[in-house]
């Protein structure tokens, strides 16, 4: 019995169960068709649809949260919806409709993914899958640098490399630091500072070869080098430190690694649910044979 509370296909059929009862409860049959039943029920259920998440305790709080406007205004798109589907029913709009088959394979995936177990994973289960995933887990190469920049919008490049030269000597010659960035060159498109930041970033903001120069183990840290061409002017840079590509501890990202893991046992919930109506038909390959 244990085994079958645990099962993911039958979570999934007592959430189809239940909600059959909800649907029957919502719309019973009955002689006068025109009549729209707007309650409780119908309301939670229209709510979870429209959402596409079955959590009926989200749904009671989001209603029970609502102002009087708004619960009009959601009753009318209730009503509004159920009248319409009623009218295309009617026409019998709803036979051999793509786009309809399509929405009730939706429903059933959701149902799939309500049924799917949310048992919490335990301090062995993280460890084991931060162990199996660590690629996730990687930062990449990282740098902290500032520039002093120079530009070439309004002048040649050429000119553009000699006041950057000429700034170059001036900065050495005054000793400035990392801090000391903010008092020359010109204003930049986008940053003076750049903290922690990866090669792609360096790269798309002050181009490839000032990010070659900064990654370059080489690259003297804490000392004034350029100048070194972009697409916006020519940039002095300054380096203060590197940090090689590092695999984030366990204990710094814990509840990321909770959080995948709990998103990859769901996915494969809902896919053994989906597996199991599958499984239950005969398929037959008219192409090139039956399965």
């Amino acid at each position: 019995m244990r085994a079958l509370f645990k099962d993911p296909l039958a979570h999934f059929l007592a959430a189809g169960f239940a909600l059959f009862i909800i649907a029957s409860a919502i719309n019973p049959p009955a002689p006068d068709d025109d009549t729209i039943r707007v309650d409780r029920a119908a309301l939670l259920t229209f709510i979870q649809y429209r959402s596409k998440a079955f959590e009926p305790a989200a749904a009671a709080a989001l209603l029970d949260g609502l102002d009087e406007e708004k619960r009009t205004r959601l009753i009318k798109d209730y009503v509004r919806e159920e009248a319409l589907a009623r009218e295309a029913e009617a026409l019998g709009l709803d036979v051999n409709d793509y786009v309809i088959r399509q929405r009730m394979v939706q429903k059933v995936e959701f149902l799939a993914e309500a049924a799917a177990p949310s048992e919490e994973p335990t301090e062995a289960e993280i460890a084991a899958f931060y162990d199996a995933n660590r690629d996730r887990y990687m930062s990449p190469p990282s740098a902290t640098l500032t520039h002093v920049f120079v530009n070439s919008a309004d002048k040649s490049a050429d000119a553009a490399n000699e006041q950057a030269r000429r700034l170059l000597a001036k900065l050495k010659a005054d000793g400035a630091g990392f801090n000391d960035a903010t008092k020359y060159g010109e204003r930049f498109l986008f940053h003076k500072n750049y903290v922690d930041r990866t090669d792609d970033y360096i790269e798309s903001q002050l181009g490839p070869a000032v990010a070659k120069a900064v990654f370059d183990p080489d690259t003297r840290l804490d000392d004034w080098l350029g100048p070194f061409r972009s697409e916006y002017g020519a940039h002095n840079i300054f380096v203060a430190a590197r940090a090689p590509e590092r695999l984030a501890p366990l204990s710094e990202i814990t509840d990321v690694v909770e959080s995948d893991l709990a998103e990859e046992r769901r996915q494969i919930a809902i896919d053994r649910a989906i597996d199991a109506i599958v499984a239950k038909y005969r398929v037959e390959d008219r192409l090139g044979g039956s399965e």
